[in-house]
């Protein structure tokens, strides 16, 4: 995973799938550990995970298991208020009773590619293979309740999708600006977090002038959206992409 995309998992709190390994096992039991912090740990010890969890990530991007540990920690007490609002909604409800999944298991993804690039649903087929992306990556987290790891699964499954709806591409100013996005829709403070740590950290590196500009954009952006969580993708991927947009209040 480059520096671009492993900024889009910390907005959320699902977890890759990966092979088994030394290495994914200890980051299996890291998570675990966070995820009891989030669960039954205080605001000083959530603080901590936090805390080590974004520092180790910042200063070394490539090291992509603290994202999940981050999400785990920093939004744990906003979850509450985002459950709620989910399971109010009518198509929230339906995704809990029905629990679809954005996979090569659920989706037929060549039926997609076969749809017009102006769909949503070839607009996302076409995206995912032109950057090499893979749907199947994204798990529930462990050891948390099961409707909040479907939850957290759905909205990770989803990430793709909402780059496609906001035109904002896997490159990290994008991928910071989209995050900025996904803070006002969702309202998780871990996606505050690494849009505008990471526009401090990045945007003093030679490349990126005008990086917390995007950022704020970002937000604004969300702050007119649609509660996208809550939205059956699978009901509108042969719909026009621009009508889908501006269904949910997303500017192009």
């Amino acid at each position: 995973m480059n520096n671009a995309r492993l900024l889009s998992t910390l907005s959320t709190i699902g977890a890759p799938m990966i092979v088994p390994s030394e290495s994914s096992s200890s980051h299996a039991a890291d998570e675990a550990h966070a995820a009891q912090v989030a669960l039954e740990g205080g605001a000083i010890a959530r603080a901590r995970v936090t805390a080590s969890a974004l520092g180790k990530l910042l200063s070394d991007p490539n090291d992509t298991g603290q994202a999940f540990l981050v999400g785990l920690a920093t939004n744990a007490h906003r979850f509450p208020r985002f459950l709620a609002r989910f399971v109010a909604s009518e198509d929230g409800a339906r995704l809990l009773r029905e629990q679809p999944s954005i996979d090569s298991d659920h989706i037929d993804y060549d039926a997609l590619r076969a749809l017009p690039a102006t769909t949503l649903g070839g607009a996302y087929a076409r995206f995912l293979d032109d950057r090499g992306l893979d749907p199947d990556i994204f798990q529930a987290p462990p050891g948390i309740p099961s409707m909040i790891a479907y939850i957290s699964k759905r909205v990770r499954q989803s990430h793709d999708l909402w780059h496609v709806l906001t035109g904002y591409d896997t490159d990290v100013r994008s991928e910071l600006a989209l995050q900025a996005f996904t803070w006002r829709v969702t309202g998780m403070p871990g996606s505050a977090m690494i849009a505008f740590g990471g526009a401090l950290r990045f945007g003093l590196s030679p490349g990126y002038r005008g990086v917390v500009r995007e950022v704020l954009e970002g937000a604004r952006r969300g702050e007119r959206a649609a509660f996208l969580p809550v939205v059956v993708w699978e009901d509108h991927f042969e719909r026009p992409l621009t009508d889908v947009r501006r269904e949910l209040g997303i500017e192009a």
